[in-house]
């Protein structure tokens, strides 16, 4: 039998174990990163709402009837019809093993740098290719603003001159005849915190590419568009950028557009069963006329 002190000291003894087995459990609990899993994003609620649903191909205005500015600019040819009124846009993201999405887009937009201007984007050439076997081939080029506190608006000009030049000439490179060149406006990207100087940057895209023979779509989203140039108004073809996930949600943002014009067509993001895909929809409103604004890739 135990002497009463030696029992004593036996419980306090097991006692202490036992709590300093719970705050290491706790300590443990705390400190274990709970980072979300990537591997699986997740799935649609139901596979109708992943991409979008069959409608009729869209085909291009008579040459009888007007066209879109983007069909008048220059001797560039332009599409005459889509497989689909939706597609995909691709640039360095998917260089990586998950390659091309697994999904057959009627046409394609392809970025031509690495997310940042005067950047190259790896596979360019792969993916190229692989627009081209789209009935619609288009491009987009990431811009930004000049660094530099005291920048006038005339340098700022000259630095998207540089940088849409810079953008057209990659894409040439890598054989691609455009009517419409997108630039692609976000906030992942360095601006001024004077929307003046952003909208000067934008401004000498637009002329430079104008004077290209080339129309210069803006790709942005309400809140970073109101953010970088602080609401300014447009009249070239604007693509939507959306936080939704069903494209039954989109004809409202088409009608939303960006800059008081209406969007020739929007984006959200899909699941193609492999990885988060992309996927962009041209606005009801805007057929026939956007068919013109791609240049023709397969038959």
């Amino acid at each position: 039998m135990l002497r009463p002190d030696v029992f004593r000291w036996s419980r306090l003894l097991a006692v202490s174990i036992i709590a300093v087995l719970v705050v290491a459990i706790a300590i443990v609990v705390v400190q274990e990163p709970r980072v979300p899993s990537q591997a699986s994003p997740p799935k649609p609620a139901a596979p109708s709402g992943s991409l979008p649903a069959a409608m009729a191909p869209p085909t291009a205005q008579p040459s009888s009837q007007p066209r879109s500015p983007a069909a008048t600019a220059s001797a560039v040819k332009t599409a005459t019809h889509l497989s689909a009124g939706w597609g995909v846009d691709i640039s360095w993201p998917q260089c990586g093993p998950l390659g091309m999405p697994a999904v057959q887009p009627g046409f394609a937009i392809v970025g031509i740098n690495g997310g940042r201007p005067f950047t190259d984007n790896v596979c360019l050439a792969r993916e190229v290719a692989y627009a081209k076997t789209r009935t619609g081939v288009s491009a987009y080029l990431n811009i930004d603003a000049p660094r530099g506190s005291h920048l006038g608006s005339g340098d700022a000009s000259a630095y998207g001159a540089k940088v849409a030049l810079d953008g057209l000439a990659r894409a040439q490179r890598a054989g691609l005849s455009l009517p419409v060149l997108w630039l692609d406006v976000e906030v992942l990207n360095h601006w001024s915190s004077s929307g003046a100087v952003n909208v000067a940057v934008i401004n000498g895209a637009l002329r430079a590419l104008s004077q290209h023979d080339v129309i210069a779509g803006i790709y942005s989203s309400g809140p970073m568009w109101q953010q970088i140039t602080g609401g300014a108004r447009l009249n070239v073809p604007v693509w939507l950028a959306t936080s939704v996930t069903d494209y039954r949600q989109l004809p409202t943002y088409c009608d939303q557009g960006l800059g008081g014009r209406a969007a020739d067509m929007t984006q959200y993001v899909a699941y193609d069963g492999h990885q988060l895909v992309d996927v962009d929809v041209l606005c009801q409103k805007a057929i026939p006329a956007v068919v013109s604004e791609f240049a023709p890739g397969r038959d």
